[in-house]
């Protein structure tokens, strides 16, 4: 049977907000290649502080991603933090075992 990730064709890239500088930007952890599906997306959706955003992208991806992580669609320079997106919402989406299957990152 097949996976959901099998579906997942495309490269993203992301990071970790490992801290702050002196001047308040985000420091960041290594930026690691992850395998996803970037959909656009014109959804309203609640981020997490509870407040209605239009999402202009959906990524599905098996990478345990959170609302920390700074993320590069593909074909994008990583070396550009202005480039980075911080995800809205996280979405975990299980299986019939309670397994994270994969996660829906709204951007």
């Amino acid at each position: 049977m097949a996976s959901p990730s099998d579906r997942f064709r495309q490269i993203i890239s992301y990071a970790l907000v490992v801290g702050r500088d002196a001047h308040g930007n985000p420091l960041l952890g290594p930026v690691s290649p992850a395998r996803a599906r970037v959909q656009p997306s014109r959804r309203l959706i609640r981020d997490a502080s509870g407040n209605e955003q239009l999402a202009s992208h959906v990524i599905y991806t098996d990478v345990p991603l959170t609302l920390q992580h700074r993320l590069w669609l593909p074909g994008e320079d990583t070396s550009d933090f202005n480039r980075a997106r911080r995800p809205a919402a996280v979405d975990e989406l299980v299986d019939g075992a309670g397994a994270v299957s994969f996660l829906k990152v709204w951007l």
